[in-house]
């Protein structure tokens, strides 16, 4: 009964990363699947979306959110009268919202969930399936002209799908109080 969601970072070269999240009842977010393209796969945006579908099965999902840059037209759409990703992907049957892309506060919210000290517990939780998840959280390292950002040369392509996901779910409004 718990509410399903995706979030997804383009690559060709480097590393492109879906993400599947579910959300329980106490608003904990739990990230129970991943697929990581590792850098150099170059694995092209028609067998991405067709992976995505497939590891996607049957699932219903109350929205998913992608890079926003997925949805702008790249010089071979404009020159050659092609597809975005984005189309290319509603080809396949997943529909993609714009992502945040306003990245320290979607660190802000990934630090919050995260936290772990003697009152708290992390409200993100990762399935021991989510091995590059694992990998690569720990390693990445704050740039170092603005320390609030993370230094892009990492590999920070995971990290970037739970800032994705979790802006989208902070940017949603609640719904309004019911009054007698």
């Amino acid at each position: 009964h718990w509410k399903r969601f995706r979030a997804y970072d383009y690559g060709y070269d480097n590393p492109a990363c879906c993400k599947w999240y579910a959300l329980d009842g106490d608003g904990r977010v739990w990230v129970y699947r991943e697929k990581y393209f590792k850098k150099g796969h170059r694995t092209d945006v028609d067998r991405q979306a067709a992976e995505i579908l497939r590891l996607s099965s049957d699932e219903v999902y109350d929205y998913s959110v992608a890079d926003p840059s997925i949805f702008s037209p790249t010089g071979m759409v404009d020159k050659y009268g092609g597809q975005t990703i984005s189309e290319t992907f509603a080809r396949y049957g997943i529909m993609w919202l714009p992502a945040s892309n306003r990245r320290v506060d979607g660190w802000s919210l990934l630090h919050q969930y995260l936290r772990w000290d003697a009152e708290n517990i992390p409200k993100i939780m990762y399935f021991n399936t989510c091995l590059d998840s694992i990998r690569t959280l720990p390693t990445l390292v704050h740039d170092e002209i603005n320390p609030e950002d993370l230094d892009t040369g990492g590999e920070d392509h995971a990290a970037d799908v739970d800032r994705y996901y979790l802006a989208s779910l902070h940017e949603r409004k609640a719904p309004a109080a019911k009054t007698d």
